[in-house]
């Protein structure tokens, strides 16, 4: 699999470009800071197996994505990774730059090329510092995150893999905002840590259910209402705790 280095990420606005977001996260905070924060802020692009940062480098930049999916990886002194957790609009990455810490043992990649709000990690810090708003925020942020892996670890346990192929599939819709995203059966069977043949068995079943259809390289949601009940628990137990934390 390649990737594209962070210096090959494309800027897809100017600093500060409108005064709008589609990330839910910043939608949340008073108005003020909201400005202060776009217009520090420059919206790239992030395109699918971008890196974004790597265990032990430097954190250079920090992301709140708009409409691209980044996940959250975690790799394994024999090869290969899994998926630890994925963000979307809901949130932020790398978390590390909020709590002080100087670098990561996860891997920041691109999985659903779209857009994202880009900012320095030193003026994210300073925002932080001079934001009682967003700081809140992001405290209760890190609360939803220990959460949602918690959640995961256990879905990854007792669900079986259409289940939570079903899952990953609600939240990435809800995260990009389009019925249609780029996506590899490949891709996917190394998020979710399983074999290709059990992704390839689990989005037959989900496309026979006509739930789903798929190409090459690519996915859409044709029935949200029937992808819901396939999906496990899991996706209602997060988004429900996702209104609680964050309201």
């Amino acid at each position: 699999m390649s990737f594209t280095l962070p210096e090959q990420i494309a800027v897809a606005s100017v600093p500060g470009n409108g005064r709008a977001s589609r990330n839910r996260l910043l939608n949340l905070l008073p108005p003020g800071e909201l400005d202060t924060f776009l217009a520090a802020s420059e919206l790239v692009t992030v395109k699918s197996k971008d890196i974004l940062f790597e265990p032990g480098g430097p954190i250079t930049y920090v992301y709140f994505p708009e409409n691209c999916v980044i996940s959250l990886v975690v790799h394994l002194e024999g090869g290969g990774g899994v998926e630890a957790m994925t963000v979307g609009n809901d949130g932020f990455t790398p978390i590390v730059a909020f709590h002080g810490v100087e670098s990561t043992g996860l891997t920041g990649c691109g999985q659903i090329t779209g857009e994202a709000r880009r900012l320095p990690r030193e003026t994210f810090v300073q925002l932080v510092t001079g934001g009682p708003g967003l700081t809140r925020l992001l405290h209760r942020y890190s609360q939803l995150v220990f959460e949602a892996v918690s959640q995961s670890a256990a879905c990854n346990r007792m669900h079986v893999v259409e289940q939570r192929c079903a899952r990953w599939l609600l939240m990435s819709h809800d995260r990009v905002g389009r019925a249609s995203f780029d996506l590899t059966q490949a891709f996917l069977a190394e998020m979710l840590g399983v074999r290709r043949a059990g992704v390839t068995v689990a989005m037959g079943i989900l496309e026979r259910q006509g739930l789903i259809s798929h190409g090459r390289g690519s996915v859409a949601i044709a029935d949200r209402q029937g992808l819901e009940k396939a999906a496990c628990e899991c996706y209602r137990t997060i988004r429900r705790r996702e209104e609680k934390i964050l309201a």
